[in-house]
This record gives structure tokens, sequence and C-alpha cells, in this order.
């Protein structure tokens, strides 16, 4: 291990890109590389338990080292909560568990306050998900009232201590995630539906290594000529808005290459082994964002397209829980709730840096404008145009990244003075668009009624 960081040093010193990042990406290209050998040559339950979680184990020791420990603990904790506590588990570990990581987002704050330094803080965020949801179809399995996707995922009979550990230890995902299931790990381990027969996993694996590399590309080579701080100088505030919008528009989808680059790898890793693998040739099963995602106005869109196996973690396990989805259905104001309260789960998993919050506060009004528009555009015609000429749809899809990307530097941006300072330099033009808009929607509740409901 030492002479494989001092070459990891060397060549961080040599390309300037940081020492944890190169030594995540070798652990990515590693998982890579077993995955292939995992698909040909591992058969039988026992085996694949056995040898993808051994890997697991080292690969994640290799990143975190000692901090591998925080894992296990919190791992064993788990199952004991859940053999406890039964059909009860699901909320005792999910607060537990968010405490836990939170705990870790504290520590890292007050020893590397603002700091993108990776510890194992990154690979709790992934395995929250993996042990709440285990919580939540464990109880399932002892509840008889489920929708149809909770009987699906339910866990009829709790795994052997043995079985829950390879799946949170899986070496597909082990490190940085996507998170998936107990049921799609289960099902991939004995081999059965869609991955009874899995075909070569090689030309998918090259195409999000295709992805990703292009993506670090971008972001290594374009980054300092966009650099994140100028949006809070007083240079920026001199220049226009239009100057500005179109300025910052490029910037953040640089910055977001950085994210796609890491996670295309992460889903690479995962892909070689076969876990992705959805049938009809697709490896779409477990993904983390959509490349196009830039190329969407829509802001729920946006969202299911942007770190896309959380989003469906918060949906199952979150906002579906909360209130029951006939609940929901019966009671807006519920389903209001359930809504927000996703909202504040998604900001405190992120950690506690306050522009997390300014961003998730934001986007959650962005998104309820979002709503009312469209129901506007179901119920009237006057929103027509946006969707038929060319130069309003490009109008719409500028307004709406440009409102949305402002949130995303706020988010980026961390602590208040360098927000506020953004702000002001933009005149707080998108904050009154947005705000005003919202307002006008909660006052006169335009278009927000259906011919019938007018009746």
């Amino acid at each position: 291990m030492d002479l494989i960081d001092t070459k990891v040093i060397e060549l961080s010193s040599k390309t300037g890109i940081p020492d944890d990042q190169l030594r995540m990406f070798i652990a990515l290209i590693l998982c890579t590389l077993f995955g292939f050998f995992f698909k040909l040559s591992i058969r039988g339950r026992q085996a694949r338990l056995i040898f993808g979680s051994v890997f697991g184990v080292f690969i994640t020791y290799y990143l975190y080292r000692c901090q591998i420990i925080n894992v296990l603990l919190q791992t064993i904790v788990v199952y004991i909560m859940v053999k406890v506590l039964g059909k009860k588990s699901p909320w005792p570990v999910f607060i537990e568990s968010m405490i836990f990581v939170a705990a870790h987002h504290i520590y890292r704050q007050y020893t590397d306050y603002g700091g993108w330094k990776m510890d194992v803080t990154t690979i709790l965020m992934m395995d929250t998900p993996k042990w709440t949801a285990f919580a939540f179809c464990v109880s399932d399995g002892l509840k008889t009232q489920l929708s149809k996707e909770q009987e699906i995922r339910k866990i009829s009979k709790l795994p052997s201590f043995f079985e829950y550990f390879s799946f949170i230890f899986f070496f597909a995902g082990s490190i940085l995630g996507p998170c998936f299931d107990y049921y799609d790990f289960n099902t991939f381990i004995n081999e059965e539906n869609e991955y009874k027969n899995i075909p070569s996993t090689i030309k998918e694996t090259l195409r999000l290594l295709k992805n990703a590399l292009i993506c670090m590309g971008i972001f290594l080579f374009t980054e300092k000529y966009f650099p994140l701080h100028f949006v809070t100088t007083d240079e920026f505030g001199t220049y226009n808005i239009l100057y500005q919008t179109l300025w910052f528009n490029i910037m953040v989808a640089i910055q977001r290459t950085k994210y796609f680059g890491g996670w295309q790898m992460g889903e690479m890793s995962m892909a070689s082994c076969g876990i992705t693998y959805q049938g009809n040739g697709q490896f779409q099963k477990i993904k983390a964002v959509d490349v196009d995602w830039d190329l969407t106005y829509n802001m729920k869109d946006k969202v299911e397209k942007w770190n896309i196996s959380i989003q469906t973690w918060l949906r199952r396990y979150v906002y579906t829980r909360i209130y029951t989805e006939e609940e929901m259905k019966k009671s807006p104001s519920k389903q209001n709730i359930a809504y927000q309260m996703t909202y504040v789960v998604s900001s405190l998993w992120h950690g506690f840096y306050i522009g997390y919050y300014f961003s998730f506060f934001q986007w959650a009004i962005l998104n309820n404008v979002n709503k009312a528009i469209f129901r506007v555009s179901c119920n009237t015609n006057h929103l027509k145009i946006f969707e038929t000429n060319p130069l309003a749809k490009f109008l719409r899809w500028y307004l709406a990244n440009t409102i949305f990307n402002v949130f995303g530097i706020t988010f980026l941006l961390l602590s208040v003075d360098p927000i506020l300072k953004f702000y002001s330099n933009i005149r707080y033009i998108p904050q009154i668009l947005l705000y005003a808009t919202y307002a006008f929607f909660l006052i006169t509740k335009f278009g927000q009624k259906s011919k019938k409901q007018k009746e």
C-alpha cells in the first residue's frame, strides 16, 4: 500500500490532480477489471457473496484505511437494530443512520471547512440509502398492505448477517455508488430474472469510460477559464446581467462535468460485472446521472436525472413513507408535507453548509413554480407558444436553466458571505423573478383549475 501511495503522490505532483482523486480513479479501474472477472468466472451464490464482499472490503480499505472501521461499526449496528426491532425498525434505523452520517459531516466541516478532499463520509453517504432501505424492506416483509413496488422489493425473511454484509460491501458501488436495493443485489447474486443471461459488458463499460474521460477532460482543461470564485468578485458585478448569465451558465455546465465524470466512472465499475443490466440489451437498471441533463428545461426532469440512485431512494424510502401514495392523492396538503420533508432529508444528507439549505429551499420553490406553470399549460392556451415556437422554447430553456444554475452556484459556494456577494452582483434578479412568480400563482391561482373544476 505504501509503495502505491508513493507512486500516486508522485503522479499527483506531476499532473496537479489531487492524490485522493487519483486513488479513487485507480480504485474504480480495479473494480471495473474485477467486475469482468466476476461476471465471467464466479458462479454459485456463496462464491459470489464471498468474492464480491472480500474485494469490496479490500478496495474500501485501500481508499479509506482505518476509517473503514466506521463503516463496519454502522453496518453491525443497523443489522442489530433490524433484528431486534423487526417491523418497527425503519424509522429508528433511518434516524440513527442520518445522525451517524451527520456527525461525520460536522467533523469534516470542523477539520476541513470548505474542503473537497474525499474521506469516509463519501461512502457513508452512499451506504446510508442501503442501510435505511434494508430496514424498510425487511419491515415490508412483515406487512400485508403494500404498494406494488414495495411488494416486489420486500424481504420476506431476514438475511443472515453475512448476506447483509455482502450487500453493503459488494465491490460494485462500494466506494462511490450509485446505490441499489437488497432486492437488486439478491437477484443478481442468484443470477435470476434478467440476470440469467447477461450479454457482454465490454461495450457498455467502454461507453461509460469514454463519457467519463470526456467529462473529466472538459473540466480539467476549461475550469481555469471559468473559475467559480469569479462570481463573487467586484469585477463580475460590473458586467450587465446578460453577460453575467451567459458566463455563469457556462461555468456551472463546466462544474457539472466534474460530477458527470465521477458518476460515469462509478457506473462503469458496476456495469462491468453486469449488475446494471435490465434486459433487452440495456444497462440502465442502476444509474447515477443522465448526461443530457442540461438539455431539459423541466425542473422535475432535472431533479430525476441528477444523482438518480439517491433520487430513487428519496422517493421510495422518504417521500412515499411519510404518507402512503393513496393518502397523498386524496390530500394535497399531505403531499406537500411529504415533498418538503424529502427536501429537508436531502439537505441533511448532503451536510450542514448553509449553501445547501439556501439551494434546496429555493429549488423547492422553483419546483412549485414549475408545477404551477405546467398546470397553466394543461388548463389554458396561454403558454402554447413555448411548446411550438423554436425561439420561445429556447428562451424558456435558457431562463429555466439560468435560475436553476443560480441555486447550483449557491450550493457550490457553501458559505453565507460569498453567496450574498454573488446575489448582490446579479442584483437579486433571478430571486425576484422566482419569488414574484411564486407569489403571483399563490395569490391569483391563475390557470390552476381545470375546466371541470371551474364548472
